[in-house]
C-alpha cells in the first residue's frame, strides 16, 4: 500500500511540474498603440521584409521605401532609390490602435496590424492576397 500511495504521488508531483508556463498562464494584454510611438520618429525606413518565409533585408528589398507620419493624419512614403515621394493619410483603428489604416495617394487602401513600436522600430504585419503573412521592420536608421 505504501510502494502505491508512493507511485501515486510521484506520478501527481512530475505531472503537475512539467506544466508548460506557456499553456497554464495568460499572456498579459499588449498595451495600446499611440499615434505618437508613429510621429516620433521623422522616418521609418524598411529595414526587413519576411514573405513567404523569405526574408529580404535592406538594400535587398525590391522598391524599399520609408515612411513619414505627420501629426494631423498624414503620411508620406519616400521610394529610396530615386526618393520619390507619395502623399496619404494615416489612422489608427481597434480598441487597442494596434490597426493601422492607410490610404495612399490614389485612395487605395492598406490595412496593418502594429505589432510593436518602439523609440527605434516598428513592426507591421498583415496577411498577403492568399492570407500568408508579410511583415515589415522599419528602424530609424537607413
Amino acid at each position: 500500500m505504501k510502494r502505491f500511495l508512493f507511485l501515486a504521488l510521484a506520478a501527481l508531483a512530475l505531472t503537475l511540474g512539467s506544466c508548460d508556463e506557456k499553456e497554464c498562464c495568460v499572456q498579459p494584454p499588449k498595451s495600446p498603440i499611440t499615434a505618437a510611438a508613429l510621429t516620433q520618429t521623422s522616418t521609418w525606413y524598411l529595414g526587413e521584409y519576411t514573405a513567404a518565409g523569405q526574408t529580404t533585408r535592406a538594400d535587398a528589398i525590391k522598391d524599399r521605401f520609408a515612411l513619414r507620419f505627420a501629426a494631423d493624419g498624414s503620411y508620406r512614403r519616400v521610394l529610396l532609390s530615386d526618393n520619390s515621394e507619395t502623399a496619404g493619410t494615416w489612422k489608427l483603428s481597434d480598441p487597442d490602435n494596434r490597426q493601422l489604416n492607410l490610404i495612399d495617394h490614389k485612395g487605395d487602401p492598406q490595412n496593418f496590424t502594429v505589432e510593436s513600436a518602439s523609440t527605434e522600430t516598428l513592426y507591421l504585419y498583415r496577411p498577403d492576397k492568399a492570407g500568408q503573412p508579410e511583415t515589415y521592420l522599419f528602424k530609424t536608421v537607413r
